[in-house]
């Protein structure tokens, strides 16, 4: 059994702290999929668990660099790492001394605090309680005694006034003491000095957790110099590429950011099947005669009717089938389009969300394209209902948008990156018959017919780097919402930075002034 154990904070939260609704579908996911995956992390399970609710842990986590191994459903510490009554008085004597601003974290009658003197308090101290303003852990010491009570296990000293080299002459791997120093994730001016018992670190709690799993391997996931000894004890590590140089050069690789859910994506593809499939190039020039043989003979009764589009669904399938032996065929509880000898094929003009259930079944047993028929050029056409003589006829539309396509690709965002998939956009000529009455003055519609006419350009969106075919030749390297938006034809900007982002072409890089700032992997 493989046990996949990542960081929180700057690895698999993004910069606002937060899991994101893909990394989440991910993980539950794999988690569903029965994968072992936990985390480790300097946070408190009182402070992790809110920012992963959304994720299904069951397996337990390590909390404060690794103090704890805990039940994340029950709370249970499993494993406890406190300071000796020695250490205690070593750290009090110490810090009466140096006027330090001290977070002191311990356990009193079964329930976690976190302890401070209001007249030591400094500015980073201060914003640390006020954004955990409501967490009942947190308390006032009336004096220094109380501040000291309890079963100590960690201290934690924002921006301290005493030099860290200093420091590390007391507490690093000195007097049963290590330590942590690092800055802050979300705000890398700000340093924090974190200090726990000497055998207390992420590598010894990832391998007692390895040891209690039962596990073979081990593959952690890391962004910070608190992350080194876990990786230093692990089977294979990969760090995200944000993560700091250092922890890179140690790693096994680097993966997608936390901005690009590069944690589950790498979990989803690892181990996975990848099924024979011959791979098209980015832009296919279409068999036109090929398809108006197959536009000729398209049963409109054929398929399932979405939008009116019976018979464009129809013909695709026709276009793309091997023979007419490779129709409707039933895959688990599910029936797919088509079967070829390159796999399933789905033909979705919209709707896309219809699709999670059948995708979760396919792509386990084939390689599957999903074409989506967008409506390149149309013509609206007036037809007599009672004769079929062409009344008017209008002029052809070109279009550009493809919003409602990466609005459909959301809905199925959390397979993108899957290699077993790719989309097909099927650029096609329609035209859009209008039946009515030929004296009527306001011709109201009585029977709505859209006929595709030819096929244009079909593009293959085989890999992340496919997908950059749709960034704009004059976008800088950095830009913003505005700036994309500005050098975009058509379409919403917003969403397609979404997708871009969920496949791995762009990445969060942090703000300028009020907007978001990214960048071209």
């Amino acid at each position: 059994m493989k046990l996949y154990l990542t960081d929180l904070d700057g690895t698999l939260l993004d910069h606002k702290a937060q899991t994101g609704k893909l990394t989440a579908a991910l993980m539950n996911k794999e988690i569903e999929n029965g994968k072992a995956i936990s985390y480790a992390t300097a946070r408190s399970i009182h402070s992790a668990a809110p920012k992963v609710n959304d994720i299904n842990f069951r397996l337990p986590v390590i909390t404060h660099n690794g103090a704890f191994i805990i039940n994340p459903l029950t709370k249970e510490r499993l494993v406890s790492h406190y300071f000796s009554d020695e250490a205690v008085s070593f750290l009090k004597d110490f810090f009466c001394e140096h006027q330090e601003s001290l977070l002191v974290y311990s356990v009193i009658g079964n329930n976690e605090r976190v302890s401070y003197l209001k007249e030591r308090l400094n500015k980073g101290t201060k914003r640390y309680l006020a954004d955990r303003a409501g967490d009942k852990r947190l308390y006032c010491a009336k004096n220094y005694d109380e501040l000291f009570s309890g079963s100590i296990y960690y201290i934690t000293l924002i921006e301290p006034l005493t030099p860290p080299e200093e420091l590390d002459g007391y507490f690093y791997m000195k007097n049963g003491f290590s330590r942590n120093y690092q800055p802050d994730t979300y705000d890398i001016n700000e340093y924090w000095y974190e200090i726990y018992r000497d055998d207390v670190s992420k590598a010894n709690a990832a391998l007692k957790l390895k040891e209690m799993l039962g596990a073979d391997e081990l593959i952690c996931f890391g962004d910070n110099t608190n992350d080194i000894s876990m990786f230093s004890v692990a089977d294979k590590s990969y760090a995200v590429s944000n993560a700091s140089e250092e922890l890179k050069k140690l790693s096994t690789g680097v993966i997608r950011s936390n901005e690009q859910s590069g944690v589950p994506v790498f979990i989803a593809n690892d181990d996975v099947t990848v099924w024979q499939y011959n791979k098209q190039p980015l832009k296919v020039t279409p068999d036109n005669q090929r398809f108006s043989s197959c536009t000729a003979t398209a049963d409109s009764g054929d398929g399932v009717g979405v939008l009116n589009e019976k018979q464009i669904h129809a013909t695709l399938k026709s276009y793309f089938a091997s023979s007419l032996f490779d129709k409707e065929i039933k895959i688990g509880n599910y029936y797919a389009d088509l079967v070829t000898e390159n796999g399933i094929f789905e033909i979705q003009t919209a709707n896309f969300k219809n699709l999670v259930p059948k995708l979760n079944v396919f792509l386990k047993a084939s390689h599957v394209t999903v074409v989506y028929p967008f409506h390149k050029k149309s013509r609206l056409n007036y037809i007599d209902k009672s004769s079929g003589e062409l009344l008017k006829s209008g002029r052809t539309v070109t279009a550009n948008d493809l919003t409602d396509f990466f609005i459909e690709l959301y809905r199925i965002k959390q397979y993108l990156n899957d290699p077993n998939l790719t989309i097909c956009i099927a650029d096609i000529a329609v035209e859009n018959l209008r039946y009515c009455c030929k004296d009527m003055k306001r011709r109201k519609t009585d029977r709505k017919v859209t006929v595709p006419t030819s096929l244009l350009q079909l593009t293959y969106l085989e890999d992340s780097d496919s997908y950059r075919c749709f960034l704009p030749e004059n976008l800088p390297e950095l830009f913003t919402l505005r700036d994309f938006r500005k050098c975009i034809r058509s379409g919403d900007a917003s969403i397609i930075i979404k997708i871009l982002q969920y496949v791995g072409v762009i990445d969060y890089v942090g703000k300028k002034g009020n907007e978001y700032l990214y960048r071209i992997t």
